[in-house]
């Protein structure tokens, strides 16, 4: 457990690891542990029998043994047994074992990912066989037949004869049931496996040779294509766009109706019926749940002889708080020593607890969380003005909208998995939709290439692709600082102060200058052990956003002490996720708040100009929201800077 101050009060964590010193007032549901370890033995001890009988059955001991590897194993898979029996030894005795490279081993997908490597092996073979080298690796059925006919008449063959008609002994040819069907049939799916090569390959050409062709057939395979490539059947940390399985599909819009849209005159940005809905609302689930965790925590607080007044609950995307009111400050160090008992109540891992004066307030994190999408943000307000960008829900449920001429250097500090990626994808995508390419332009550095800013290089606005290598990315903050330079020169020039009025001297179109939106993912990395660097992005800071040079800066942790201090001097906006450590969290902080926040974009906004600190959830984009939307603003601005040249 660990208490710390807050600007507005207190907050304690309490984890799972703690333990309750008196009986539960409610057992419920609660598994006692005593069970637990019965189970947890009884699960080891089938795990030792089943690995025994395996090694009965391969050592072939009693006539049991030899009876199972025979009738079954052998008559099932036939030679193949082998493989079966390393598997399924090796399975077992991985699970005695827990560090995280076992259980990689032990875990679903390589499962699966194991028997498609099998899989692919006897494809690859057939094929090899059938096309490649008929010569030197044909088989010849007669020679198994007679293989077959020779182990019939054996010692070994003679358990089946009581077992099976002559028909199942005749069709065994001493490779099991299951080879038998692959010999058989491995020319025709060599076959339809090349055929399938083949099709692949027509549709990939299709998309990427006509990607504005319009038919509902290449939509679809378009649509089914972003899907697959999207990733959205695993939740990968390192991936923050993977996506998840009960995610909302966004609508594939044809390129025509995108066109048609950028054709009015009056419309200068693309519909907001263009983005779906992707939200996922969960609030009655979750208030229904907070309504039972609120009378958990009542009895919970009778019973420790307080008088409690219930006030409010308040339900966010990844969490519930639950507001009480108790006479005295004693009280609350009585909840505080007996907090161990109500996570058992709660049936959670941890949950935080805050208080202010005599207000205790219970953050529980949600069964499950609900999402917010950038299309439920710009439905929630007015008009997004070409300076504004989304940043998703604050904690009274209003619109979290920032606007870049009064905060032109923007910070994002959050651990890999944290939401922090996102953040920064859904900034630039909301900024990108209400801006034409011919007035913004994006330069993005990712020194540790992440891939959750792989899908923005489609983007109009892009100058170039997103640079990736650290070379390159030092390179290139080189040539800002020099176009920042080179601006400051023009402005002078003319008496200009800003971008606007340095425009407004320019009679030809082609002289205007863009806004440069710079955003560079962990640039803690970029300017690490270099002074050099460290220098040249301050300056950038400092001097970029009077020529139109603004920047959004992404860190993944800031225990380089060095840097904090030159970058919060120039950053007046800061984004705060989930960090990686309590000196982390400490230190940007002054608390442990920073470890407590539930990931998935759950942060804090701190405005250091109005000395505001937010607690807010970012919105969710995943790969096929972003791949979607990407097509929408590059359709409809290449449409229309058509239009206009």
């Amino acid at each position: 457990m660990s208490t710390e101050k807050l600007n507005e009060g207190q907050s304690v964590r309490v984890e799972q690891n703690q333990t309750s010193p008196e009986p539960s007032i409610d057992d419920i549901n609660v598994l006692p542990e005593e069970i637990a370890r019965t189970r947890k033995r009884s699960l080891l001890f089938l795990n030792i029998i089943c690995l025994l009988l395996i090694l009965v059955f391969l050592a072939r001991i009693p006539y049991i043994g030899s009876y199972a590897d025979a009738y079954i194993f052998e008559l099932i898979f036939g030679n193949v047994k082998y493989v079966v029996y390393g598997f399924l030894i090796s399975l077992l005795i991985l699970k005695f074992f827990h560090n995280k490279v076992i259980k990689l081993f032990r875990s679903k997908r390589f499962i699966v990912g194991f028997i498609l490597l099998i899989v692919g092996l006897i494809l690859i073979l057939a094929i090899t066989q059938k096309y490649l080298l008929p010569n030197t690796m044909n088989v010849n059925l007669n020679s198994y037949m007679t293989g077959f006919k020779n182990w019939a008449n054996s010692y070994q063959a003679q358990i089946y004869h009581p077992f099976l008609p002559n028909i199942w002994v005749n069709s065994y040819l001493d490779a099991g049931i299951i080879g038998t069907l692959l010999v058989i049939a491995w020319q025709y799916v060599a076959a339809i496996l090349l055929g399938l090569v083949a099709l692949l390959l027509v549709i990939i050409a299709i998309l990427i040779f006509i990607n504005r062709t319009d038919s509902k057939g290449v939509t679809l395979i378009r649509k089914w294509l972003i899907h697959i490539l999207g990733g959205n059947l695993y939740n990968n940390a390192y991936d923050e766009l993977s996506g998840e399985k009960n995610d909302i599909e966004p609508i594939i819009h044809q390129s025509i109706q995108i066109q048609q849209e950028a054709k009015k005159v009056e419309q200068l940005t693309p519909p907001i019926s263009f983005l779906t809905d992707t939200s996922i609302d969960h609030y009655y689930d979750n208030k229904s749940q907070s309504q039972k965790d609120q009378q958990i925590i009542t009895k919970f607080i009778k019973k420790l002889n307080i008088d409690s007044a219930y006030q409010n609950t308040v339900i966010m995307p990844q969490y519930s708080e639950i507001s009480f009111e108790v006479p005295t400050r004693k009280d609350i160090d009585e909840i505080l020593k007996a907090q161990a008992e109500l996570l058992n109540l709660l049936k959670v891992n941890k949950f935080n607890i805050s208080f202010k004066g005599n207000v205790v307030k219970f953050e529980i994190p949600n069964k499950v969380s609900s999402k917010i999408s950038i299309r439920q943000i710009l439905n929630s307000i007015n008009q997004l003005k070409n300076n504004e960008i989304i940043a998703g829900m604050s904690f009274d449920n209003t619109p979290l909208v920032i606007n870049t001429d009064k905060h032109p250097n923007l910070l994002i500090i959050g651990r890999r998995g944290s939401g922090a990626a996102m953040l920064l994808t859904v900034l630039l995508i909301t900024l990108a939709y209400v801006n034409m390419p011919s007035e913004l332009e994006y330069i993005l550095l990712s020194p540790l290439g992440d891939k959750s800013l792989k899908y923005l290089d489609n983007l109009p606005q892009m100058q170039s692709s997103i640079i990736d290598q650290l070379d390159e990315c030092i390179l290139k903050l080189h040539q800002v600082l020099e176009i920042v330079e080179d601006r400051e020169h023009k402005f002078k020039e003319v008496g200009a102060k800003t971008l606007f009025e340095y425009n407004k001297y320019q009679n030809n179109h082609s002289m205007k200058l863009k806004t440069i939106m710079l955003a560079i993912s962990a640039f803690d990395h970029l300017i690490k052990n270099s002074l050099q660097n460290m220098e040249i992005l301050e300056t950038i800071l400092k001097r970029g956003p009077a020529v139109g040079i603004k920047t959004i800066l992404l860190a993944i942790n800031v225990n380089n002490e060095s840097i904090e201090p030159k970058i919060y001097e120039n950053t007046s906006a800061r984004f705060i996720l989930r960090l990686e450590s309590e000196h982390e969290s400490l230190k940007i902080f002054d608390s442990y708040r920073g470890v407590q926040l539930y990931g998935n974009g759950d942060g804090y906004y701190f405005d250091d100009i109005t000395n505001k600190k937010i607690r807010f959830q970012s919105c969710y984009l995943n790969a096929n929201e972003l791949a979607e939307t990407v097509k929408v603003i590059e359709t409809f601005y290449s449409t229309k800077e058509h239009l206009d040249n």
